[in-house]
């Protein structure tokens, strides 16, 4: 096939940069090589559609981030040395890429079979302490923010990340907090607002810093891509940029108006206002965005999301000059731009490719009882939902139909999962 001997051109091409780059991305240089095949066997099914719209570049990329994630992480002080120092083998054959693709499909599909799956406990035991603020916190802050316990635990649904019941589940961790109300992933934890307003960091050692205030009812927007969030903080009138992870401020900038900060996408952010939707560059300078009657949603990859009247949404993808308008009410852009998830009027799952405005299937998310919905990267998506007197935590790849599933067993409330 064509496309088969264009992505193999380009394997050849690329590979020692990717290994290198997986290295630089915080992979362990004896693991590179793995991930960066990984990477590339999850991009054959897609060579084609991503040749013909010059993207293949983003697709790999991205298919490298989430390969490097899955593995343990390196020092970031020596990564460029390791790099340097790296001796790269030849690169896979096709043959080579269709097995890793046959392995990746088997493991999860042997997970899929698992419903509820045991807990491993870190250190022959459940090692439970107190979470409080970041790196010395000052006396109010600390008040403030307060205590939790935090339990070291891994994850029963690999790589995903939830709240339910009062629980913060990261991929190591488990962490009681009370009234989270929205959170985005960042690095190796997450940034959540809650109940109180609080902007907080949360990492998956247990360690929480607190960031700042917002309105409660305002998701506080954050990107994984750049590690950045960003609010308006009623208090001070001003809207507060961040590196989540650090708590270094970014931008600081007042406003006239209180607008809802809806997006962050690369180091961009979207917000909206009396004087409708505007986007503030990393300088702090505002720019308008084009004029649109339509409330702005969600910015991912460049995909802009609007709600143009209570039954429709319309998708924007600039770069290709191309409008969708499709029913559904509010939208929530996979990472990578090319997913969108809505409700119907009767509060059903709807989800769309963004690339060409076609309906996916999201029987799988189990309709109407669907509790929270994350579309992510490569075609799938996280739902929770309601299974009699508890819930389940169900992730669908939807090109195989595979839906690895973890029983709540119960939920007395709501559930949030982070995008």
């Amino acid at each position: 096939m064509r496309a088969d001997a264009d992505f193999m051109v380009y394997v050849a091409a690329r590979w020692p940069s990717l290994v290198r780059e997986a290295v630089l991305l915080g992979c362990p240089p004896e693991q590179a090589a793995e991930a960066v095949t990984d990477a590339l066997s999850r991009c054959r099914r897609d060579w084609g559609r991503a040749s013909q719209e010059e993207n293949v570049d983003h697709l790999v990329h991205d298919a490298l981030l989430a390969a490097v994630g899955r593995r343990p992480r390196t020092d970031e002080a020596t990564r460029a040395d390791r790099a340097d120092e790296l001796l790269v083998l030849a690169p896979p054959t096709l043959e080579d890429l269709a097995h890793q693709k046959r392995q990746s499909d088997r493991a999860l599909l042997r997970r899929s079979a698992l419903v509820v799956v045991p807990v491993l406990l870190v250190a022959a035991g459940v090692g439970v302490y107190v979470a409080t603020n970041g790196s010395e916190p000052g006396p109010e802050d600390k008040d403030e923010i307060g205590q939790v316990a935090v339990e070291q635990q891994e994850n029963p649904a690999p790589g995903v990340v939830w709240w339910a019941d009062g629980k913060l589940h990261l991929d190591h961790t488990v962490l009681d907090i009370d009234g989270l109300r929205d959170m985005t992933r960042v690095g190796n934890g997450v940034v959540y607002g809650d109940e109180e307003g609080r902007v907080v960091y949360a990492a998956d050692d247990g360690r929480r810093e607190l960031l700042g205030h917002k309105h409660p009812d305002v998701p506080v927007a954050a990107t994984d891509e750049t590690g950045l969030a960003a609010w308006f903080d009623p208090g001070t009138d001003e809207i507060v940029v961040v590196d989540a992870a650090t708590g270094d401020v970014q931008v600081r900038t007042g406003v006239d108006d209180d607008p809802e900060v809806v997006a962050v996408d690369g180091d961009v952010v979207y917000l909206v206002g009396d004087d409708g939707a505007r986007a503030l560059l990393p300088s702090g300078q505002p720019a308008g965005l084009p004029v649109s009657p339509a409330h702005l949603l969600d910015v991912r990859s460049r995909i802009r999301v609007f709600q143009k009247d209570p039954g429709t949404i319309q998708v924007v993808q600039s770069a290709f000059n191309t409008v969708f308008e499709l029913p559904g009410h509010g939208a929530r852009l996979a990472p990578d731009g090319n997913m969108v998830a809505t409700r119907d009027d009767n509060g059903g799952v709807l989800l769309y490719d963004t690339r060409s405005g076609a309906q996916l299937d999201a029987r799988l998310g189990g309709g109407s009882a669907v509790l929270a919905v994350a579309p992510g990267n490569d075609g799938t998506v996280t739902y929770v939902i309601r299974s009699g007197a508890g819930a389940q935590v169900r992730s669908c790849e939807l090109v195989n139909r595979y839906c690895p599933t973890v029983d709540l067993i119960a939920l007395d409330g709501t559930a949030v999962l982070a995008r």
